[in-house]
């Protein structure tokens, strides 16, 4: 795809302050031409489409399918599972481990926003899950060829979707070797039948290597040097070993921040981080949000047990590997994001909804240990619900009926405390003391909302001895003041927001009509003694807490203004 032509003429296009103007975000621009740099697998239900109807296939669409596709593959492999191991299980039972574990992977929250980001974590997903349903026929049928094919053909098309499985999906192929049979059977390795799996999944890595040098000129390049982040990020080391131990414990054992209004659960987020690291986006840690990924640990028993099992160990050895493959490449990765965690509990999920089976089987666990598996489905569905619904509220924005539904019912516990605490909602009379400084620069004096979706008002010392105060969304200014002076180092103002009160669809406003509160969730306004300035707008990121976080005095930062005293006025009528 060629690029505006401004782009091409830019000194430096790689520039992000130059060619925010023109560029495409996140695409790879090399010898005057765009690519993803993604592999290309996620476009192979897209041409089928554009073939027939005409037009492109949406990528949310693109990305349904695949979500598809894998559920499919996830379902036959857990069914023939259970048809040779768990017979007693009952259809009702493996429903509901299939309906966990398409929870317990993620995708409900990657599918939220369905980009060009998403898409070729979705496919691997569907691709890694096809991959194991296609080993597990391999072994058990005794090593058909036409099973061995079609799984070097899911692996090769998993290399095409992401990078990060190309180790694993090496270390998959290999298993084909292994022999094959079931229990009581004579078991051989079938070379002809593993070979052409294998043959084929080496073709596929071959190919993937070709198409890097076709797109840049290199075998190993995926367009990662070449990418418009939108940042300076030249010169960045993006992996380092240094960055395991906080990226592993960041996926697997952070805790999300609890908020007072749905979805509650909010995202990991910590200003310590390891040199190097870049950032986050929208990160849960696996274990406090889905618990129920312990029951893989039950299957890796249950195949460790023998009696039969060999194709269940294999498969299970399979998606183990395929996690490690990703794990080894996410945790040394400079960036945190959500959609990671699908690539990394991708293979996971396949050992984690065995083990619920093996749990839940007439023959399984003791009475306790089932029910608190059964619990941790109910937590983990319901946590990545909370996740999806919150997940940079693409959901209030595309589903808005249902979330509305939602918070509205869900939030009436908050009502309540708010009103057993006494609290009060409405603009807020501050009172802001600034020490003598000759320093100059912003200060958050009140914050509101989350990170990555946060309201503050700032405070910026100006060099001339006056301040400027500014209401922010984000980093979008919705309003500032002309330059102020305070008297005796105290400025006091009246602030309105509509983050000073509850989100949107709270029971809090059911009391008042549409206009009025139409007026208040979209009013912000400052005043300070006879004077002020207002705007109207709807860039308001909803709060997380009854209130906004405070900067009072603090020992460590004598010279940074900070909030004297605050307290609610009533709204005007």
């Amino acid at each position: 795809m060629a690029p505006a032509p401004e782009l091409l003429r830019l000194k430096d296009p790689y520039d992000p302050a130059a060619n925010a103007p023109y560029r495409l975000w996140d695409a790879s621009l090399y010898n005057g031409r765009y690519y993803l740099y993604f592999g290309p697998t996620p476009v192979l239900v897209m041409i089928p489409w554009s073939l027939v109807s005409g037009h492109p296939l949406p990528q949310n669409m693109a990305a349904a399918s695949f979500a598809a596709l894998a559920v499919a593959g996830l379902a036959l492999l857990l069914w023939e599972v259970r048809g040779r191991h768990f017979p007693g299980l009952s259809d009702a039972a493996l429903a509901l481990v299939l309906v966990t574990a398409f929870h317990a992977s993620w995708l409900p929250v990657t599918l939220r926003r369905s980009g060009v980001w998403d898409l070729p974590i979705v496919a691997a997903t569907a691709c890694t899950w096809w991959a194991l349903y296609f080993l597990w026929k391999f072994q058990d049928t005794g090593g058909r060829t036409r099973w061995a094919a079609a799984a070097g053909a899911a692996l090769a098309l998993l290399m095409g979707s992401r990078a990060t499985f190309v180790p694993g999906a090496a270390a998959v192929a290999l298993l084909l070797l292994a022999p094959a049979g079931r229990q009581g059977e004579a078991r051989r390795r079938r070379w002809a039948a593993a070979l052409t799996g294998a043959a084929i999944a080496a073709a596929g890595g071959l190919a993937l290597l070709a198409y890097n040098r076709a797109r840049f000129g290199s075998w190993t390049e995926f367009g990662l040097r070449y990418v418009l982040f939108g940042e300076e990020y030249r010169g960045l080391r993006y992996f380092s070993l240094g960055l395991v131990p906080f990226n592993a414990w960041t996926y697997l054992l952070s805790l999300p921040r609890l908020g007072a209004y749905f979805p509650f659960l909010h995202p990991f987020w910590t200003d310590s981080t390891p040199a190097g690291f870049v950032g986050f986006e929208e990160v849960y840690g696996i274990l406090f949000m889905m618990p129920v990924h312990l029951a893989g640990l039950a299957a890796v028993a249950w195949a460790l047990r023998g009696g039969g099992r060999r194709a269940g160990a294999l498969t299970l050895a399979a998606g183990l590997l395929l996690t490690v493959s990703a794990a080894s490449v996410l945790f040394c990765w400079a960036w945190a994001c959500s959609r990671y965690t699908n690539e990394l509990l991708a293979g996971w999920t396949a050992a984690t909804a065995v083990g619920l089976m093996a749990l839940f089987s007439s023959q399984g666990a003791r009475r306790l240990v089932r029910v608190l598996a059964a619990a941790a489905c109910v937590w983990s569905v319901a946590c990545v619900w909370l996740a999806s619904a919150e997940f940079r509220g693409f959901m209030a924005m595309t589903n808005p009926r249902t979330y509305c539904a939602l918070a509205h019912a869900l939030d009436y516990p908050s009502l309540w405390v708010a009103r057993l605490q006494g609290r009060t909602f409405g603009p807020a009379e501050l009172t802001i003391r600034i020490p003598s400084s000759r320093d100059t620069g912003p200060c958050v004096l009140l914050a509101s909302g989350r990170a990555q979706r946060a309201n503050r008002l700032v405070l910026v010392r100006t060099a001339a001895g006056r301040m400027v105060l500014e209401l922010l969304e984000n980093e979008h200014r919705v309003l500032a003041t002309p330059p102020l002076e305070a008297a005796g180092g105290r400025l006091r103002v009246t602030l309105s927001a509509p983050w000073l009160y509850p989100p949107p669809a709270h029971p809090y406003w059911d009391p008042l009509d549409s206009s009025r509160r139409k007026d208040l969730q979209t009013l912000f306004s400052i005043s300070w003694g006879p004077d002020s300035v207002q705007a109207r707008s709807i860039r308001s990121a909803d709060p997380v807490d009854l209130g906004p976080a405070v900067r009072g005095r603090s020992a460590q930062e004598p010279d940074l203004p900070y909030v004297e005293s605050m307290q609610t006025v009533p709204a005007p009528p």
